[in-house]
């Protein structure tokens, strides 16, 4: 069934949810949009209808500009609790941003505009990124700009995606890049012309969906768990989840459907 919210609309098509976001015309983050988002991917997350998710925006132009900043420029740097009050504020916001990334469900962040500031941190959280490539879009972490910082996630993942070298020339120069240019350092996975950038998108998304999305649940939590650890304690993870994996319904399928030579029809259970 579709939802539609005061700040995204979340269109279930089979087993694909295609969480639509659409705030002010441009998708500026602010806590209430990210609280929505949080809810949403939580919802998707435990249902067990849903074997995909497609983050992506309802404006052509944009698919996040970043930070409202109208928050920021209202505050009192007089105030002696001001820096803990924005720690404050931001340990919510990555709160909301972390329901995004431990979604146990393959997620795409489909990038039809700008994905700028906290927009790329949001692409960020996804496990794949198409972006269209139609001459103006651009996606980038431009808080250094401002004279702020990323504050949800773009200092750690995408050193952790691109390389720290990369990433951290990025960052310090607030480094727009097109879809293309984006593509080839592998910040995004692809990035179609506007013509064929839907059909990537679904295809991917229908591909997915008839995945072994359990499977997929426990790479997710085995690489997010134990990209800090050391080898051992890592390895102890990825022990845990093989098991689960083997005793799941879509193991017994299969591998059954492997031996009898069949395509399997997973059940994501």
């Amino acid at each position: 069934m579709d939802k539609q919210g005061e700040l995204l609309d979340v269109r279930r098509e089979g087993g694909i949810a295609r969480v639509v976001m659409h705030r002010k015309g441009n998708n500026s983050i602010a806590e209430e949009l990210m609280a929505e988002l949080a809810a949403a991917f939580d919802e998707l997350g435990s249902d067990p209808s849903v074997r995909a998710v497609i983050l992506t925006s309802e404006y052509e132009k944009y698919f996040s500009v970043g930070a409202d900043l109208t928050s920021l420029a209202g505050i009192d740097r007089g105030d002696p609790d001001a820096a803990d009050q924005i720690a404050l504020f931001m340990r919510r916001m990555n709160h909301h941003f972390n329901s995004i990334e431990r979604c146990p469900k393959p997620v795409i962040a489909a990038i039809n505009g700008h994905a700028l500031g906290g927009g790329s941190e949001l692409t960020l959280c996804c496990d794949f990124r198409i972006m269209v490539e139609d001459g103006r879009s651009r996606i980038g972490q431009t808080e250094s700009a401002l004279g702020i910082i990323p504050g949800a996630g773009g200092t750690q993942r995408l050193p952790r995606l691109i390389g720290q070298a990369r990433a951290t020339r990025y960052l310090i120069e607030s480094t727009r890049l097109s879809a293309k240019e984006a593509e080839a350092v592998g910040w995004v996975d692809r990035a179609p012309a506007p013509e064929e950038f839907q059909a990537a998108v679904d295809e991917l998304a229908g591909r997915l969906a008839r995945a072994a999305t359990f499977a997929i649940a426990m790479i997710k939590d085995a690489v997010r768990r134990g990209g800090d650890l050391r080898l051992d304690e890592a390895l102890e993870i990825e022990s845990q989840n093989f098991a689960r994996a083997a005793l799941s319904t879509d193991a017994a399928i299969g591998i059954m459907s492997f031996l009898s030579k069949q395509e399997p029809e997973f059940t994501g259970s």
